[in-house]
């Protein structure tokens, strides 16, 4: 059954709107290609079925062809005080973060400040021996060996305690490496927390200035920013868990210098569709950095891991993808960009657990739009 005009109306309108303050539509989008307005209200239904009107909700922005085609928030910002959600509101996307990261990392070595072939110890002097033998490179690719910290032991006594950087890379540093660097692909939230080191000791500012001042504002992705123990957004966004019994309560609370680089950004689905428009359009670092972004890693034996620096990257129904989640307690995060298509997906939710998750999401979505 077809959606009413009015409903329909308003998130085509939503989109146009949007589009307003991004990339120029003819530029973008050339031949004028966008959704059928049959995939939109389908996009929309399996949305609202599964995102109710009084529960933790989702922000989505799915783009086509450089077109916003469905720019919506389903469900509540704060269950506490009713505030229903909205695209433009700032939530924690966890591990997308890392693309962010990724992108200093390479804005400083385009100015000849560091070499991603450079060793771990070229720039943290006193990182322990084995680092020596560890790129910038394998830290990027999750290739480097070093133990996962969010996964040792110990690690759930500290959520909540306030850590100067130099204490979290201690809590891992003298860990015995699980491989040798290049080995194999193994996802290490490690790898990304020492980038940021890396790019407070090379640029001289703390890694949330320098993203602010380099990354951020340059691209105007305003309502992207490194998050701290109390959200600045206004209004803030809460997180929730799934309770086993039904219904949803207030996340654990977490301690934000512990995600770091690897995890601690709050942005809005306008902010992820702009900073990929962004990188489609070579702004910021050349296109030639972004597509060594893109690229997947080679390891030693020769064979392709499946993630380039801060992307996982893929194939979806046959055709090249780039793409990424991020899970931290009360938030999820997903992004998606088929570049054949010209679709890219990105959706964010202030709940973890309960069903559908983020990536079966943002598959259906991209699905119904190639449909």
């Amino acid at each position: 059954m077809s959606q009413p005009c009015g409903a329909l109306c308003a998130i085509l309108l939503a989109a146009f709107c949007f589009n307003a303050h991004a990339a120029p539509a003819a530029a973008a989008n050339p031949a004028g290609i966008v959704a059928s307005a049959t995939a939109v209200a389908r996009i929309d239904s399996y949305l609202t079925q599964n995102f109710a009107a009084d529960q933790p909700g989702i922000t989505v922005i799915a783009v086509k062809n450089g077109l916003p085609v469905l720019h919506k928030a389903y469900g509540l910002a704060n269950l506490e005080q009713k505030t229903p959600l909205a695209p433009a509101m700032s939530l924690r996307v966890g591990s997308v973060t890392k693309q962010f990261t990724a992108a200093a990392i390479m804005l400083l070595a385009e100015q000849g400040k560091l070499k991603v072939g450079d060793s771990i110890t070229s720039h943290l002097q006193d990182y322990p021996e084995q680092g020596k033998t560890i790129t910038i490179e394998h830290l990027l690719t999750h290739t480097s060996g070093i133990p996962n910290y969010t996964a040792l032991p110990g690690f759930g006594e500290i959520v909540q305690k306030t850590m100067s950087v130099n204490e979290m890379i201690a809590f891992f540093k003298d860990k015995p490496l699980q491989f040798a660097p290049g080995e194999r692909f193994s996802y290490s939230n490690s790898g990304y927390f020492l980038l940021g080191a890396i790019i407070e000791k090379v640029s001289g500012q703390k890694y949330a200035d320098y993203m602010r001042q380099h990354i951020f504002a340059p691209l105007q992705l305003n309502s992207t920013f490194y998050d701290s123990d109390e959200c600045r957004a206004q209004p803030c966004v809460a997180g929730y868990s799934k309770r086993s019994w039904g219904g949803f309560e207030g996340t654990q609370v977490i301690s934000m210098t512990l995600p770091y680089a690897a995890g601690a950004l709050r942005s809005s689905v306008d902010d992820l569709a702009r900073w990929n428009a962004a990188i489609v359009e070579g702004k910021l670092l050349k296109p030639e950095t972004w597509r060594r972004m893109r690229t997947a890693y080679t390891l030693n034996n020769g064979k392709a891991a499946n993630y380039g620096y801060g992307w996982f990257v893929g194939t979806f129904k046959d055709q090249p993808m780039y793409e990424h989640g991020g899970d931290i307690p009360g938030f999820s995060a997903r992004t998606q960009y088929l570049p054949e298509s010209g679709i890219y997906v990105a959706v964010i939710t202030n709940r973890d657990g309960g069903q559908p998750d983020m990536k079966t999401v943002t598959q259906k979505i991209s699905t119904l739009l190639l449909d």
